[in-house]
């Protein structure tokens, strides 16, 4: 199969992304991506070079997507920091399961599979993490000026908790624990924040959302 008319390599790109997603760097095969993308392996190396660098284009469009994703969920005005913590841990819960491949997050992908065939590749995740680890942070802070979170509390640390949170939750979604389950989780995450108490006085119970699965 030669290069298809009408080429989009947009298009094509998240073909590949699905593709690695779905089953890792090291359990995805020329042959696998050139099928994804609807490409010959003599276009597929034309046009984008061997695995290693398709993957590293691949992953570096994702972070740069990711990155952006989050960033809109996180930022905004101190009065709304806390209802957006809140917001990040819902979207976490229901990430794999709003999917409808059931995917997960390539860069969760990448540092479960221990993949260190780049060092570019290695830095592009760190990036991605720290700079997520950053939006947080700010929006942690945020709620603080506003005072919904304790002003002593440690804000990064409260970053990285939330995070853990995030990719723990993905982990437990890939093995079959449902969205109604894991929204639980993010709630009981949220609660154990150290919020005021005036931002406890304020809050009221989410409503829970069926699971369209069950």
């Amino acid at each position: 199969m030669g290069r298809p008319p009408g080429f989009d390599r947009t298009k094509v790109m998240q073909a590949f992304e699905r593709q690695f997603r779905r089953t890792g760097y090291a359990g995805t095969s020329v042959d696998d991506i050139a099928k994804a993308g609807g490409l010959g392996r003599g276009s597929l190396y034309a046009a984008f070079g061997d695995k290693s660098k398709l993957y590293l284009q691949t992953l570096a469009a994702y972070c740069d997507r990711n990155e952006t994703s989050w960033a809109a969920v996180l930022e905004g005005p101190d009065e709304t920091a806390l209802d957006r913590l809140r917001a990040y841990l819902v979207k976490s819960a229901r990430f794999v399961h709003d999917d409808p491949d059931g995917l997960g997050c390539m860069v969760t992908g990448f540092v479960v599979e221990g993949i260190n065939h780049d060092p570019q590749a290695n830095e592009r995740v760190r990036q991605a993490l720290t700079r997520i680890e950053g939006s947080l942070t700010e929006c942690v802070q945020a709620a603080q000026r506003h005072g919904d979170l304790e002003p002593e509390a440690d804000a990064p640390e409260i970053s990285q908790l939330l995070m853990a949170v995030n990719r723990g939750m993905e982990v437990m979604a890939k093995a079959g624990l449902d969205a109604v389950a894991l929204e639980r989780v993010a709630d009981h995450a949220f609660e154990g924040l150290p919020l005021t108490a005036q931002a406890r006085s304020q809050q009221a119970p989410r409503p829970v959302v069926a699971d369209a699965a069950s």
